[in-house]
């Protein structure tokens, strides 16, 4: 585990750095002044920015995310899927049964919260904590970071994560709390089943899709 760490240091000391900024700010205010506050900062460009980028967090994107992993390794693939399939059942299990009460933006604040929103988003009002989409993001951008050797991959998996995250606080659908929790969740079980995923014994595992397209070519 530490050696995985140290590998992707690029991703995981400044999303470390990130926690503890976060950490902060949620320690010293509440969740309502921390959204009013980021929600604040909005114009046009942004609106159709992270309604655009925040579709990089969804379950839709898997199929094409494991198409691009198992082309160079169907290990890789499955990892990802694990990834996906273990923090979706984490996040789910967590909104609808303990956190089950806890209201997103829209609903926190009622009519009069005089909250901006994107048009176009449709606005869900219940299962806030965690964030679905923010768990998703870490998952599998931190899959995509620990199986590349490029620093420069890492570095960007993690901004990418962000700002998905991020994005999901812009568009009101969560606060800054519900994002931070959702990451970690997606964080801690990909750093986990990596050495679990890559331990598994299998020649067929270490293969890529680009064999079979070829075979069947011929």
């Amino acid at each position: 585990m530490k050696s995985i760490i140290i590998q992707n240091k690029w991703f995981y000391l400044p999303y470390l750095l990130i926690l503890m900024i976060c950490g902060f700010f949620i320690v010293r205010f509440s969740k309502a002044e921390i959204h009013l506050f980021i929600n604040s900062f909005n114009n046009n460009f942004f609106d159709i920015f992270f309604k655009h980028i925040t579709i990089l967090g969804d379950g839709i994107c898997l199929p094409v995310f494991i198409i691009f992993m198992i082309w160079f390794r169907f290990r890789n693939g499955i990892y990802l899927l694990t990834v996906f399939l273990l923090s979706g059942f984490l996040v789910q299990l967590l909104k609808r049964s303990i956190f089950h009460d806890i209201a997103r933006p829209t609903n926190f604040f009622g009519e009069n919260g005089h909250i901006h929103l994107v048009k176009g988003v449709d606005q869900l009002c219940c299962n806030s904590f965690p964030s679905g989409h923010s768990a998703t993001a870490f998952g599998f951008y931190l899959c995509f970071a620990i199986v590349s050797k490029r620093k420069w991959v890492k570095g960007a998996m993690l901004v990418l994560a962000c700002l998905v995250a991020y994005s999901r606080v812009y568009l009101s659908q969560h606060f800054l709390v519900d994002i931070v929790a959702g990451s970690l969740i997606g964080t801690i079980i990909a750093t986990v089943c990596y050495p679990w995923i890559y331990s598994l014994q299998g020649a067929w595992l270490d293969k890529d899709i680009k064999i079979i397209i070829s075979k069947n070519s011929k």
